[in-house]
């Protein structure tokens, strides 16, 4: 019955998605995990293997506790562990560090001076505890969001009862690299102020995002606060109407500025509706967007900005399907609705935390009752990327194109892109579809290295057509084959046409293709010295594109190091043509830091410092 039902709201789901916005990509896989009891899957992060890492808590073995999955790229479990003790624990926020290992924060009952504290366990690759720490007073204190600042160390944000002016405040805890705190801020009024995001900024200071009842229009309102490296407040925004309105996920954005998710009563079409702010980089609102129907638990819980500028957006939904059902949407940098898809059964589904991952797809976790083994189990599920990995484009000039009867030339100009963070070894293929559908062969090459995020291209490209061409229609194709299974990776065609008539010979060259190797426009083209490498924007947050210039074709070796000497990241290593080049670096699985792109082209080497703050 679940399974029908699910059938039948895709279906229906999938209609209106084509309607109103673009398609939203495939599914490629779901997966559930957990047993007999309850799991809750709060966040997910795409590692370094290629695999993800999900925590939230499961009481399928106990009490509840810490829960970490570990799978590989296909969501196939590699191992799970559960951190805590004889009382409830659960981590709200997980994150791989610069080590392997992986760092998680939520609160605990087992351990610490109150009720509740702010509960942080690093581990290594493996999932072992190397430490855990807790922070807080004799009252509830609990910990919402870790991540890892540049310094090795962690900055973590959630709310504190024990300490500062209201009920409740923001509470902000700086540690070391070994979770010792270095300093703790509070943040607030009289009222409720409950921190749920923390992001380290560009100038080494953090912004936090919540929500306040100290402040603001409203019952509740956004709260956005901006420090120092130390913890100094610089500002404080909130956001909102008369009603309540919360924010739950934040990140900086590549103009400097924020992008904030969350839920709003004050505005949209329902009780509650997904909420999306943009702020400038000092808080100062660009737009606001809401998301949602006339139901009544419309939740935005995490956002992040795509390599596009545009944003994704994750929560749930109540508005669709009479049921919660996962809640995706998909926007451009301006906040309008690109697509939006919900995922779930006939039982309550949720959505917490979703990423971009390094193929330009997206991985989004949270938890489920429609499928799985328990009352409610962690729910993960991947999408394809929207780009294709490898992307062609023949543009013809001047067209409509025709060839004269005794034969003649055109141009076009040519793209070929890898889209993907994986390395391609290509062939390239150029033909043409006679007006009888016979198809004839005009080039060929093989074995072709193109790098993550490398580009050829080739403008103004002739083509010759001979005068013993017959006259009528044709269709000139381009094909890019994966060198390795012959598999079509991108293709692109136009058509032209060949005069009827007879007329003298233009030229005896059959259909040669002159400016893909050959001929000396091409080679005038080239640069003459070694270009520094150079990178934008720096710093970045998670991607930025790395440019260099070669005089002349060679063997490349382009790297990423941290500041140990390990290498992070191999992006080009063979041979390369002469040219401009550039090739994205995508740190969405490395810690915030300093880093160093080194590259060794010939006898010439250069090195750019790269700096990553997520």
């Amino acid at each position: 019955m679940k399974d029908a039902r699910f059938f039948l709201m895709m279906v229906a789901l999938a209609a209106f998605a084509l309607g109103a916005f673009a398609q939203p990509p495939d599914t490629l896989w779901t997966r559930t995990y957990g047993a007999g009891g309850t799991e809750y899957g709060y966040s997910v992060q795409q590692t370094t293997d290629g695999g993800f890492i999900m925590a939230g808590y499961s009481s399928s073995f106990g009490a509840p506790d810490f829960y970490f999955v570990k799978t590989d790229g296909s969501g196939d479990t590699l191992w799970t562990r559960r951190y805590g003790g004889m009382a409830p624990e659960t981590a709200y926020s997980v994150r791989q560090c610069s080590d392997g290992g992986y760092i998680a924060l939520g609160y605990t009952f087992s351990f610490g001076a109150g009720a509740m504290d702010f509960y942080l366990v690093k581990t290594n690759s493996a999932g072992d505890t190397l430490w855990t720490r807790t922070y807080g007073g004799t009252n509830m204190d609990i910990g919402q969001c870790v991540r890892q600042t540049a310094d090795g160390g962690y900055i973590l944000a959630g709310a504190v009862a024990s300490f500062g002016a209201g009920s409740n405040d923001f509470y902000l805890i700086k540690t070391d690299a070994s979770g010792v705190a270095v300093w703790s801020r509070t943040y607030g009024g009289t009222g409720f102020d409950n921190a749920q995001a923390v992001e380290q900024t560009w100038d080494g200071g953090y912004i936090v995002a919540g929500y306040t009842t100290s402040y603001g229009a409203g019952n509740h309102d956004l709260y956005l606060i901006k420090t120092n490296s130390t913890g100094d407040t610089l500002w404080t925004r909130t956001y909102g109407g008369v009603w309540s309105d919360y924010a739950y996920g934040i990140q900086q954005t590549t103009d400097g500025g924020y992008i904030i998710a969350g839920a709003t009563a004050s505005f949209g079409t329902g009780t509650m509706d997904l909420y999306l702010v943009k702020t400038d980089p000092n808080g100062g609102p660009i737009w606001t967007r809401t998301f949602g129907g006339m139901g009544v638990n419309d939740y935005g819980e995490s956002v992040q900005q795509t390599t596009d500028g545009g944003y994704i957006l994750a929560g749930y939904t109540d508005s669709f399907t009479g049921t919660i059902d996962v809640y995706l949407i998909r926007t451009d940098a301006n906040g309008d609705t690109l697509w939006t898809q919900i995922y779930g059964g006939g039982l309550s589904d949720q959505g917490y935390s979703v990423q971009q991952t390094t193929d330009g797809g997206y991985i989004v976790a949270g938890q489920t009752m429609s499928f799985g083994a328990g009352n409610m189990d962690y729910y993960l599920i991947r999408l394809e990327s929207e780009t294709p990995p490898v992307t062609l484009t023949l543009t013809p000039l001047d067209p409509p194109i025709q060839v004269p009867a005794g034969g003649g030339s055109f141009n076009f100009n040519l793209d070929i892109t890898n889209n993907s963070s994986s390395l391609y070894s290509i062939d390239i293929e150029f033909n043409v579809t006679l007006p009888g559908g016979r198809t004839y062969p005009v080039l060929l090459r093989t074995g072709i290295s193109l790098p993550a995020g490398a580009s050829i291209d080739r403008p103004g490209l002739t083509q010759f057509v001979p005068a013993g061409a017959p006259a009528g229609n044709y269709t000139y194709n381009g094909y890019v084959y994966d060198h390795t299974t012959w598999e079509i990776l991108a293709e692109d065609h136009f058509d032209f046409e060949k005069l009827a008539g007879v007329d003298a010979a233009a030229h005896n060259l059959g259909w040669s293709l002159f400016g893909w190797d050959e001929g000396i426009r091409e080679q005038t083209m080239l640069p003459t010295e070694f270009a520094a490498i150079s990178t934008h924007p720096n710093p970045f947050n998670p991607a930025t594109l790395l440019s260099f210039t070669l005089p002349q074709a060679g063997n490349v070796h382009l790297a990423v190091y941290d500041l140990s000497g390990c290498r992070v990241a191999e992006l080009v290593n063979g041979w390369q043509e002469a040219g401009n080049h550039q090739i994205a670096f995508d740190g969405s699985n490395l810690a915030s830091g300093i880093y160093l792109a080194r590259l060794e082209a010939g006898t010439n080497t250069a090195t750019q410092k790269l700096m990553l703050l997520k």
